[in-house]
């Protein structure tokens, strides 16, 4: 059964404050009672002893207690502070003469009234005991008057500060709940598919903390949106032009304008190799999204790796005149790493540096052991896509491959790793790119465990740059 979290708020801050009130109003009024009879015991005390003083003449007279009652009676209703107070008087031998209550004369005078009472002298000898009883014996009208205006006075407060605690609790919960509400709306406006609209942040820091994490997922989600309607109309753009081209050049076979040659055969083949290149790209980068990339992670040689990078790329170098050299410094420790990976990871941005090399430049791989120096420009002016702090540059190597291409533009550099984007879009068009490799680069670098990233300028060339652990 569900429950609203206002009226529970409600309810529990409601109870909370009446249990502490009635709690408060308890321990005072029973203070205030017990002092209050602590007062009337000494009050009783201070009386009687003065009535014992009087009382001794009065048997000096009479030499006895006979015929007390109505002397002493009357002299009772007489007195103002007596009036109201019960008087048990009794012999030497605790016998009561005497009761104001007419509740135990001729009886003997009970312990407990026994310890209040006050000896009646006469020649320095007791003759008697005169008691006026306190707490529950000899309680007079005005103490029972007392006691029940605190009852009534803790009852009265308490109905008060319980409806007071009550309209309290409706406002505090109210105030409590209102960005939750908001919250709420919100959360149905985009699931239902309405633009989102930032919620305010409350006064209450957890609250703000939950509206400002809530407007960062909408954002990232609506990001996210546009991403994907982005990557599906990208992929339409892609899967769109070698389809057209297949399409064509069947229709042009099956109506005779073109004949069967090996030079449309081989054209085919082309587009159909295109097709099949995105497809598998695709696939790549969905299975490192979804975490279900295979990896034989093992030790790699570095040096080995960049070695057989440039002599995969060596023969397109050699075709459009592109110096593709390898540096060599020194020993290196093994990295950690999937080797078949890592292979298409370095022939990726080899291709990349030789499509975008003018005739006559240079591409140059390097790894070297990563330091501090090595690093310290990566974190102010390149483009990375994991940061420094969750890999320990003690114990990684940096392989970098560096062209002498026209650079990257800086509003270019910050989405470089993006899916289907393009510096160029004209020329990478012409070169069969589908703008997936460096994508491809990011998640299979990422899914190692090392991080990659760009330094470029207009007109000094750019540097892809691979961090890797060592083993």
């Amino acid at each position: 059964m569900k429950r609203s979290l206002h009226r529970r708020l409600t309810v529990t801050h409601t109870l909370v404050a009446l249990l502490a009130v009635i709690l408060v109003a308890l321990l005072a009024s029973g203070l205030i009672v017990q002092a209050y009879r602590v007062l009337a015991e000494q009050q009783a005390r201070s009386v009687s002893q003065r009535l014992a003083d009087q009382l001794g003449p009065y048997y000096a007279r009479s030499r006895s207690w006979d015929n007390i009652e109505r002397d002493f009676r009357q002299r009772l209703e007489d007195s103002p502070v007596l009036s109201d107070r019960r008087v048990i008087l009794a012999d030497t031998q605790n016998i009561v003469v005497f009761d104001s209550a007419d509740r135990l004369e001729g009886q003997l005078l009970p312990q407990r009234l026994l310890r209040q009472a006050s000896s009646v002298r006469f020649l320095n000898r007791p003759v008697g005991m005169v008691v006026i009883p306190y707490g529950s014996d000899g309680q007079n009208n005005v103490e029972l008057g007392f006691i029940r205006s605190i009852i009534g006075i803790t009852i009265v407060g308490s109905l008060v500060a319980g409806g007071v605690a009550l309209l309290v609790a409706l406002l505090v919960s109210r105030q409590l709940t209102k960005p939750l509400r908001s919250l709420t709306d919100a959360v149905r406006r985009l699931a239902s598919g309405k633009q989102h609209e930032p919620i305010d942040p409350p006064r209450e820091i957890e609250l703000a903390e939950l509206a400002g994490a809530f407007n960062t997922m909408a954002a990232e989600l609506s990001r996210q949106e546009a991403l994907r309607r982005q990557l599906v109309a990208d992929i339409a753009h892609e899967l769109r032009t070698p389809l057209s081209v297949l399409r064509l050049q069947v229709e042009s076979l099956e109506d005779g304008v073109e004949q069967p040659t090996p030079e449309v055969f081989s054209s085919l083949s082309h587009e159909v190799g295109l097709l099949s290149r995105l497809i598998g790209d695709l696939r790549l980068l969905s299975l490192a999204d979804a975490g279900q990339l295979q990896l034989a992670i093992e030790a790699i040689d570095a040096q080995s790796l960049i070695e057989q990078a440039a002599l995969s790329g060596m023969p397109r170098a050699r075709q459009e005149g592109i110096d593709l050299r390898v540096e060599a410094n020194g020993a290196l420790p093994p990295i950690k790493g999937d080797r078949q990976r890592m292979t298409q990871v370095l022939g990726n941005l080899v291709e990349n540096a030789l499509r975008y090399t003018p005739s006559g430049g240079s591409v140059t791989l390097r790894a070297r052991r990563a330091d501090a120096e090595a690093t310290s420009w990566r974190a102010t002016d390149a483009r990375i896509t994991r940061p420094l702090s969750q890999l320990d540059a003690s114990a990684a190597v940096v392989i970098e491959v560096s062209d002498t291409g026209p650079g990257i533009a800086p509003d270019d550099l910050e989405h470089i790793f993006e899916r289907f984007y393009r510096a160029d879009r004209a020329r990478a068009r012409e070169t069969g790119g589908s703008g997936l490799g460096l994508a491809i680069v990011q998640r299979l670098v990422e899914s190692q465990g090392g991080q990659v990233g760009v330094k470029s300028a207009l007109g000094q060339g750019t540097t892809f740059w691979v961090t890797l652990p060592t083993a």
